[in-house]
């Protein structure tokens, strides 16, 4: 436990290395940030045209929220992979370390990216469209942000430490994102689908969130919201278990065997 910091740190280090690698101008310039704003525009958009400007701020908000869990939901998942494609898990598994405040570390980096993505969202399309949403009550929302990043991120794990052993990685993160706009109430209401979606919805992380998010927003107090964020909370650390369960697992296994190329 005392190595914890230290193990932190190095992780984060690592993380932040590896995305600063990753983020040339021509990447950032050419896809993450179009990608990230055109994306939100579409539905903007397509909101405004069908319902005015309150569905239009609707879209936004959740537009928003579905840019940085995507964006954590693929990079907590790569965190766990590139272990394996930069040739480094043979060093993980062998380690007398405790390898979860290193991986910790390491995630830092795309929790960060995922909350850049928001203030990306707003800054191209709260001066286009004028929304009215008041600074105060989007500070008031940020707390509310964190969490449900961090909750989604969870997520990401689980599906990083489930495709270990696979190369579909990427698409099962893209498939899991937009199952998300789908079941969440990123552009619709919640309340407005199916009970068989719903369901789903409850079970992914973002949903109690985005609707905690929505409320303080409009005005609503943290007591008001403090039911939707338990939600979230408890649904986040579930996922996250069973994701650093299975890793674990699967470096006990191969440590116990020996056959580490079956990664």
């Amino acid at each position: 436990m005392n190595h914890w910091p230290q193990l932190f740190k190095t992780g984060a280090r690592a993380g932040w290395a590896n995305l600063s690698v990753e983020l040339t101008p021509a990447t950032v310039l050419g896809a993450r940030i179009p990608r990230t704003v055109l994306q939100a525009i579409f539905f903007v958009l397509i909101a405004y045209a069908a319902g005015g400007i309150e569905l239009a701020r609707f879209a936004l908000i959740g537009n928003m929220m579905h840019a940085a869990i995507f964006s954590c939901i693929v990079d907590m998942s790569i965190v766990i992979e590139l272990e394996k494609w930069n040739g480094t898990l043979p060093y993980l598994i062998a380690s007398p370390a405790n390898w979860f405040p290193m991986m910790l570390g390491r995630s830092l980096a795309g929790y960060a990216e995922g909350l850049v993505r928001i203030v990306l969202v707003l800054c191209f399309l709260l001066p286009i469209f004028g929304m009215g949403i008041p600074a105060i009550d989007l500070l008031r929302a940020v707390p509310l942000f964190l969490v449900t990043a961090a909750a989604a991120s969870a997520l990401g794990w689980l599906s990083g430490a489930i495709m270990l052993p696979t190369r579909w990685g990427l698409l099962v993160c893209n498939t899991i994102g937009y199952l998300m706009m789908v079941t969440c109430g990123v552009n619709f209401p919640f309340t407005a689908l199916p009970p068989a979606i719903q369901w789903i919805g409850h079970a992914l992380p973002m949903t109690h969130g985005l609707l905690a998010i929505r409320a303080v927003i409009d005005g609503a107090t943290y007591s008001d919201v403090a039911g939707l964020m338990v939600s979230e909370i408890i649904i986040g650390l579930i996922y996250g278990a069973v994701a650093w369960k299975l890793f674990a697992h699967r470096l006990d296994v191969a440590r116990q065997t020996g056959n580490i190329e079956q990664f």
